[in-house]
Order: C-alpha cells, then structure tokens, then sequence
C-alpha cells in the first residue's frame, strides 16, 4: 500500500482556501498469533491523518484518542482539536480553525478498539481488555510506519481524554516494550481522565461539596455520604488499590446520587446538572449527554456517502456511530488492572502531563490531584516541595501549572471536562509547552500569543507592525503586546488575526457517561 492511495485531497463543504493536507483509511490491526500474522481477522482500525502546517525545530506527532470505551476519535477531529468544525445547521459546511493542534504537529485521530467509528472487524472479534486494545494499537502502527515512513523518526506523543485515561499508558506501555516499532515515544497528555478508581470515586463527594452542589449536613449529603463509605469499603473487600477492576460497580453509585440531588422541575422539565460542566443544566435523565451541541451535526454529515468515500471509510458498513455500544459493552476489561499502576513506571522513562478542566465533575480535578498526591514515582510520593505557578495565557489567567520528575499537572480555570471546547487559547499554549515546540523560527497564530509561567517572561514571536517594527519584544507582566500598544490602529491587522485565534478552537473530547442495564457499567466517550 502506498501513502497516495490515502490521500485526502478535500471533503464535503471544506472552504475552498482552506490549506490542509490529509490523509485517511483503514489498515489491519490483528496482532500476530504465536509470531505468525493472523490472516483470518477482519480487524481494521480507522485513521484521520493532518499533516503540520509548520515545523517548530524538529517534525512531531500526535497520536490521539477518545475514550468510550467504543467511542469515535472524530470528537477529537470535528469538536476538539481538528482543523475543521461543522457550521451549526449549515447541511454540512466546514470552517477551518487557526490555531488547531495540527499547526506546529501532525496529528492522527485513530478509532479504536477494533469496531470504533469507522473502524471495522467481524462480530466474533470484540475486544475485552486493554493490553489487547494496546496490541491492535502496536500492529496498527507497524503498518503504519511501511506505508508513511517518515513517521517513524519523528518525536511521538499520545494524547486524549476521559477513558483514554486508561487506554494510553497501556499503548505507551506497549509500545515502549516492544521490538517491532521504532517509534520515539517522548511523552502522554491525559486530560480530565479515568485513570484511578480508589481515588477518582470518593472524589466525586468532595467536589460536589467543594462546586456548591451538595451543603454538607444536608439530608442528600448523609445520602451521598453512605454511597461513598459504601464504595469505599467494597474497593477494600477487593484488596485495594493495585488489585481493583477499572470500573467498581457500587462506587457508580455516588455520581449517580450527587447528579439525583440536582433534579429539579422547570417549565414542567425535569432538569438536572451537566456532570461534564457543573455550570450548566440539562435534561435529566441525559444530565449532560446533549452537551456539547456540536454532536448533532457530525453525526449526519460523517454517515453521508460521500463523505464516507471522501474519508475513504466506505469499508465501514452503514451509519457513523459516534459511540458503539456492542464496543462499549464488550469491553469489560476482566483482566485489567487500572491504568494508575503503569504510571509509576512510565515516569521513569517518558513525560507524563495530566490536565483538568476545573468545572468537570465526571472527571473532576479534585480526583486527579489526589490520585497525583498519593502516587509513588521517581524516588517520592506525591509533589513534595513542587512549586504550584500560576500560568498566564494572552494577559489572563489559564490555570495553575506543576511539575517534579517526569510529571507535570495543569489545572485550567472556567473550563469543563472539554479543556480547549472552552479554552482553545490556553489548550494549545499547553500542548505547545509540552512538547517543548520553540516558535522563534515558526510562522503561524501562537507565535503572537504571550504567555508565561510564574514569574516567565513571555515574548510575543514571530511577527512585525505593518510599519515594519518588530513584535519580538517581551512583556514582564504577561499581557499581549496588543494591549500594550498605544497605536491600536496601526495594528488592525495584527489584532484580527489574533481575534482569529482566540475565536478557534484547539478542542477537546467529549464524555459520555450511560449507565448499562445490567452491572452499572460507566462508558465516558
């Protein structure tokens, strides 16, 4: 196979100055049986390839993935980090976004396990538990590497979000120990993931008292209060933290009774809170799964025909499903273990970034941070004496920002569980500083952004006044040479194609979470 029959020269409704060059299709990912390729498997993972419209110093590439487990990384794609959004209502016209991950790295958004999206297999071949997903992964790439080779010298990252918390520490994992790949893994970004059950679930409680939801000495919070003394005691009938399932039946519980307590009627609607953005509301029982909006768009546009054969996805048999529930169920992880106890020693050898959107409550930091705080890495528990810096993006505030060992923990303010959905600014500043991108010899939008951590001086790069005089000047107090500017004429230019940016979106994943019939299974897309 050679990488022109993937090409992807436009899609449906793409702008026609829109400078993006893609590629996409399938590639089988059974891994070999007993050293042998398994020539019996119908298993296909799905790709969306975007190749960097800049080089910052050195080609990188990011491999992301959403969460589920059997959701689609075209959340990832069309509401998050892609380059195109769907216009609302528009029968499918795509607008390009500035400012998108795909700026300064290529980036691949995989469906995966086998059955995802557009991904397709037999009905007998569903996968059960990561290190299997893990192994699709692997093979995946192998292939991969024979058909783009170039990608196998770049520096490689991982990324997504929710029950992606799971599935990429055991990608790294296998993929640092393999002996087939040469890919150069230097770092995974989870964000407002499910990583760690023992400290994730009795979080729940404390953020909820902590966001206003519950008043503690209430009646519903001794409600919530037994859900968690409840869960807490059957994790320890389990054996505790290393030897817990991913998911805690009776621990489903305590979410499920923070978002009952917010049931109230309006103009006849029961409404209840959003469990991804506890500043908004939704239809109970949905609780959130109608957010974000975009969701109602893609599904039309990717299940048209010719937007399938412009994706080269033809192969995949009927509609999109931005989330499969055969996937979903099937993938009931027996054997795993949570993905908290790879982490130790992925530290050892790779960059680790956790960030969370401070208004999530599925998520929600507060689990997060006290999953970090008990976590022993690199010869300590926790931050020890880690300074907590407060990180400024275009003259506000983003967040907070730490790091000791290996680890660093973003928590991003006025923002859900979809970071850059709300903040695209500061998600792409983030990624940005992550992989250590230097935007001095760059062109592009964020080289014109400022930003800074503690007491940083920010430089504004890589551009000039239409008088010719340079913007390569530093701010000592973080705000945007825009604002700093006593000519707000002169700089029209510059600050439309600033406003440019701030109105794109870096984006995020969306989570879903569905309570199966039997078993309370949690599913976080």
């Amino acid at each position: 196979m050679s990488a022109a029959r993937f090409f992807i020269p436009s899609l449906p409704g793409q702008p026609a100055d829109a400078s993006v060059t893609m590629y996409g299709g399938h590639i089988p990912s059974a891994p070999p049986k007993n050293g042998v390729p398994d020539t019996e498997s119908d298993a296909h993972l799905y790709f969306y390839l975007v190749r960097n419209k800049h080089i910052a110093e050195t080609e990188r590439t990011l491999l992301w993935f959403n969460g589920g487990p059997g959701c689609s990384s075209f959340d990832g794609g069309l509401m998050e980090i892609g380059p195109f959004r769907l216009v609302p209502n528009s029968d499918g016209k795509l607008r390009e976004l500035e400012g998108a991950w795909n700026e300064y790295a290529n980036v691949i958004f995989i469906d995966q396990p086998v059955g995802t999206g557009y991904s397709y297999m037999s009905t007998n071949e569903y996968l059960h538990d990561l290190p299997e997903a893990a192994a699709h992964v692997v093979e995946f790439l192998a292939k991969f590497y024979k058909i783009f080779p170039e990608f196998s010298s770049h520096d490689t990252y991982l990324a997504g979000e929710s029950y992606a918390g799971q599935y990429i520490p055991y990608i790294a994992q296998a993929i640092l120990e393999t002996t087939r790949l040469p890919t150069r893994l230097k770092g995974i970004m989870i964000g407002n993931g499910w990583i760690d059950p023992w400290n994730q679930y009795p979080a729940y409680y404390e953020f909820a008292l902590e966001a206003g939801i519950l008043k503690e000495g209430s009646d519903t919070d001794k409600n919530v209060r037994k859900e968690v003394e409840n869960c807490m005691a059957n994790m320890r009938l389990q054996g505790g933290p290393a030897k817990l399932p991913v998911h805690v039946g009776v621990c489903e519980r305590i979410l499920g009774a923070i978002t009952d307590s917010t049931i109230q009627s309006v103009n006849g609607q029961n409404m209840c809170v959003n469990n991804y953005d506890v500043r908004l509301t939704d239809t109970h029982p949905s609780c959130g799964m109608n957010w974000p909006p975009d969701i109602f768009d893609i599904t039309p546009y990717l299940s048209r025909d010719d937007v399938k054969s412009a994706f080269h996805a033809t192969r995949h048999a009927g509609a999109w499903t931005e989330c499969n529930g055969q996937v979903g169920a099937n993938f009931y992880t027996p054997h795993s273990r949570p993905s908290v106890t790879l982490l130790p020693d992925l530290l050892t050898k790779i960059q680790v970034l956790m960030f969370a959107g401070a208004e999530d409550l599925i998520c929600n930091h507060v689990g997060i941070e006290r999953m970090i705080e008990n976590l022993n890495w690199n010869g300590a528990t926790g931050w020890e004496d880690a300074a907590v810096e407060d990180w400024v993006v275009d003259g506000r505030t983003a967040g907070t920002w730490t790091t000791a060992r290996n680890m660093t923990y973003v928590k991003i303010l006025d923002a859900s569980h979809m970071v850059p959905y709300d903040q695209p600014l500061a998600a792409h500043d983030m990624f940005l500083r992550f992989v250590g991108a230097s935007l001095l010899s760059a062109a592009g939008p964020a080289a014109q952004v400022p930003s800074r951590i503690g007491n940083e001086i920010p430089a504004v790069l890589g551009s000039t006044r239409p008088d010719g005089s340079s913007l390569n000047a530093t701010l000592a107090d973080g705000t945007s040479m825009l604002d700093a500017s006593s000519g707000a004429g002169d700089d029209s230019a510059l600050i439309g194609a600033v406003e440019g940016l701030a109105h794109a979106s870096s984006a995020i994943v969306l989570v879903l979470l569905m309570v199966a019939a039997l078993g309370g299974f949690l599913y976080i897309r």
